[in-house]
């Protein structure tokens, strides 16, 4: 999992900012994130502005498991595979 991921313990969840030069880069993240989610069965809260997400996992159950951090590392490699993001 990336640096970028904070790992909060009260309550136990996950955060991180996400950066892009454009709206439609932004857009196509979502969306990929949006699939993700679907698929592992958690439901991160997300806000984003033009050109940023923020993205914010709260455990299904009491702490932290698998399917939050598979959620995270997908999100890392959509990211990656952007090609408007920003570097950090």
């Amino acid at each position: 999992m990336n640096p970028r991921w904070k790992e909060r313990q009260n309550p136990h969840s996950l955060e991180a900012k996400f950066l892009f030069q454009d709206y439609e880069t932004l857009r196509v993240f979502l969306d990929r994130a949006a699939d993700s989610s679907e698929k592992l069965e958690v439901h991160p809260n997300i806000s984003f502005g033009r050109d940023y997400a923020s993205v914010l996992i709260y455990p299904v159950n009491d702490a932290l498991e698998d399917a939050e951090y598979s959620l995270a590392e997908s999100l890392d490699r959509f990211y990656e595979e952007s090609d408007g993001r920003l570097e950090e």
